[in-house]
């Protein structure tokens, strides 16, 4: 079951570095939870396929570069995968972005199912350990 996990996070961080929408929705499990770091200061989530259609856009819509690479991909369990970077792109404006990053998803027959991100490794980690 990791081994299938590993496979599946490559794939949606593929479709997702590749922008392609429609690839990316398709890895999501119909009932895919994300709570991005960014909307955790607003206290947000994201709920379903159409509630990360429209986080796709809040977040793709304000850059017009952005991909995620991952140094280290942890297996968790037998259902969890966290992924630990960097964040690159340019804003709309042209502001660079190089920063920090980590994501953590869990899976359920093969699909994301739910999904955290963290704008640098320590809290990703902190979060992790304090869960168990």
């Amino acid at each position: 079951m990791s081994q299938e996990n590993l496979e599946s996070f490559h794939r949606g961080m593929d479709a997702w570095n590749r922008g392609d929408l429609e690839a990316w929705l398709e890895w999501l499990h119909p009932e895919v939870e994300w709570h991005p770091s960014a909307a955790l200061v607003e206290g947000g989530a994201y709920h379903g396929r159409e509630g990360s259609r429209r986080f796709w856009y809040d977040i793709v819509g304000a850059f017009d570069e952005l991909a995620a690479d991952y140094e280290e991909i942890r297996e968790l369990g037998d259902s969890a995968v966290l992924g630990l970077g960097r964040l690159r792109g340019r804003s709309r404006q042209g502001v660079p972005v190089d920063m920090e990053y980590a994501l953590l998803v869990r899976f359920r027959d093969g699909l994301a199912v739910w999904g955290r991100s963290w704008f640098t490794h320590a809290q990703a980690l902190e979060a992790v350990a304090a869960e168990g």
